[in-house]
Order: structure tokens, then C-alpha cells, then sequence
């Protein structure tokens, strides 16, 4: 194994979107988007899980564009739900968004959220333009 000194600097090769003290909102490398989306802050607890799925479905769209893709380009989406009762009003919100596309692949998993306010969260992985501005 090689010194980190002989590692090369991926530092033109991934792209940042909205770099906070704790984590970038978005990166892309190599054609490939990485990002989460939460409810819009602050969080509001009284909104139901498919209601905070529509604002998650509206912040990722933005997200896609900003990072040069959209639904279409999605390849992954981890949906984490505080209550995996919850699953059937969220696969409905869900289905309406995703319909007139190829969905991409999925899977659904209950979590503790970081917040007690927020009853889903996703994961998304996508086809982006490049960290250099080409298209994936």
C-alpha cells in the first residue's frame, strides 16, 4: 500500500455543491451525483410522512437540476422512514412522482432520523454532468 503522499489529488475530479462546515449538499464524480434530502427546515412534525415526502420529492428535483440531472437520471434512492408503517402513504406519494418514468432501483428501511420532527429522509445516487461539465 502506497504512502498517501503517492495518492493523486481528486481534487479537480469531484465536484461540491453547497459546502457546509459539516458535509457538501451534493458531489458529483466521475458522471455519478451523490446526495440526501431531508423535509424543509425547520422541520415540522405535524405534516404526515407522505407530506413530508412531497417536499423531499421537491427539494430533490431542485437538487437533480443543480447537479446537472434529473428523476430520470436516478440510479439508486434509499428511502429511510422513522415508522416503516408508514410505507404504504409514502409508496403512493411515491409511485405519482415516479410515474412517466423509468423508476430507478430502491429500498425502504425504518430508522431513528436525526431529528424527532422528520419521518423520512432519501438517499439519492445519479447520472450528473461530470466534475468538469461534461454529461454523464
Amino acid at each position: 500500500m502506497g504512502d498517501i503522499a503517492d495518492m493523486p489529488d481528486l481534487a479537480g475530479a469531484i465536484a461540491h455543491f453547497g459546502i457546509g462546515a459539516r458535509a457538501s449538499i451534493a458531489t458529483v464524480h466521475q458522471g455519478t451525483g451523490y446526495f440526501a434530502v431531508t423535509p424543509k427546515a425547520p422541520y415540522d412534525g405535524t405534516l404526515s410522512t407522505a407530506e413530508q415526502a412531497d417536499q423531499l420529492f421537491e427539494k430533490a428535483e431542485a437538487r437533480l437540476s443543480q447537479i446537472g440531472s434529473s428523476k430520470q437520471g436516478l440510479l439508486f434512492v434509499a428511502i429511510l422512514l422513522r415508522d416503516i408503517g408508514d410505507v404504504a402513504a409514502f409508496n403512493e406519494r411515491w409511485d405519482a412522482w415516479v410515474a412517466g418514468i423509468t423508476p430507478p432501483a430502491r429500498a425502504c428501511f425504518e430508522a431513528r432520523l436525526a431529528n424527532p420532527d422528520m419521518k423520512v429522509e432519501m438517499i439519492m445516487v445519479c447520472a450528473a454532468a461530470a466534475a468538469d461539465g461534461t454529461q454523464a
